[in-house]
């Protein structure tokens, strides 16, 4: 993770305590929640747009929150050398969310709501991979979730969790979002081995043209590297040689096709955290303009099992 100096603006590792460039001590940001939603009417209001719309989203907080998802799961999760490769990853996907499997369908597995359905028929190279492309997906909304918590001082709960999967409904957000999720499945597994077909299907069925839209791309590569980089902590460089040579055991093809979908150039920190802000505002506005969103929310808040 990086802290960005206050003084500066020159980026350090988070262990620091000076600026590796001007030498004045590094704050790190807290992060604040506190308030608790109690319902959409509470949530989408005109007065919590405009403080999503105010709320400046530093580098330094958006750090912040990565170091929070990381350890929702890295002070329980313990490499265990007596289990197999893929039971430690289902052992990290586990300390995320809820794992079920399945026995039908096309389909390889599935995330919704802090579910994961994964087919346990597949070799278990493609259930790793699976399983990271799936969590990568749970990450992703919870990066969003805990901006909407930081910017309006509230407790997670099913609200903030609804209107984060209802963001991401829109085609150019599943856009976004499954590049992420095969971007970072990508940087665990066997080199010629990435497919990005669910990304392209959704191209396809809503007639993305990807040069059209380079921006999200490369807004989509910057968030695969940080939720990489939180995937990193848990698996390091010998857990990974572990699951790329299960693709050797497993005898997988290697199909080289795919893998440009990679090269992207990244955003710098701030671009990223302004357009991940707008993305977040857009869906907001949606709902307070249109009733049929609003309704919508609570067809989509009964996707999640109620705790």
């Amino acid at each position: 993770m990086k802290v960005y100096c206050s003084e500066c603006g020159k980026a350090n590792n988070s262990e620091n305590i000076y600026c590796k460039s001007c030498n004045a001590t590094l704050k790190t940001e807290k992060i604040v929640y506190g308030n608790k939603i109690n319902s959409f009417e509470e949530l989408i209001t005109e007065e919590n747009y405009k403080t999503l719309s105010e709320t400046y989203f530093s580098p330094n907080a958006y750090n912040a929150i990565l170091e929070e998802i990381i350890r929702i799961g890295y002070d329980k999760f313990t490499y265990n050398e007596n289990k197999s490769t893929l039971e430690n990853v289902y052992d990290i996907v586990d300390e995320y969310v809820n794992i079920f499997s399945k026995h039908k369908g096309s389909a390889l597995g599935y995330y919704v709501a802090n579910e994961i359905f994964i087919d346990e028929r597949l070799p278990e190279a493609e259930q790793i991979a699976t399983l990271i492309h799936e969590l990568t997906h749970h990450l992703f909304s919870e990066i969003f979730e805990r901006w909407m918590m930081y910017a309006l001082k509230v407790e997670k709960n099913v609200y903030i969790e609804t209107f984060v999967l209802f963001s991401t409904i829109f085609p150019e957000r599943k856009f976004l979002n499954e590049y992420v999720a095969h971007t970072t499945e990508g940087q665990f597994i066997l080199h010629g081995s990435q497919n990005y077909g669910s990304f392209i299907q959704i191209m396809e069925e809503n007639k993305i043209n990807i040069d059209e839209h380079k921006d999200l791309i490369a807004l989509g590569r910057s968030i695969s590297n940080d939720i990489t980089n939180i995937l990193e902590y848990f698996i390091d460089d010998e857990f990974r040689r572990k699951i790329i040579q299960q693709y050797t055991i497993d005898n997988v093809r290697r199909n080289y096709d795919q893998i440009k979908y990679e090269e992207s150039p990244e955003m710098d920190e701030n671009t990223k955290t302004e357009y991940m802000g707008a993305l977040l505002r857009s869906a907001f506005k949606a709902c307070l303009d249109k009733e049929d969103y609003f309704k919508y929310l609570t067809t989509l808040k009964n996707e999640f099992k109620q705790k």
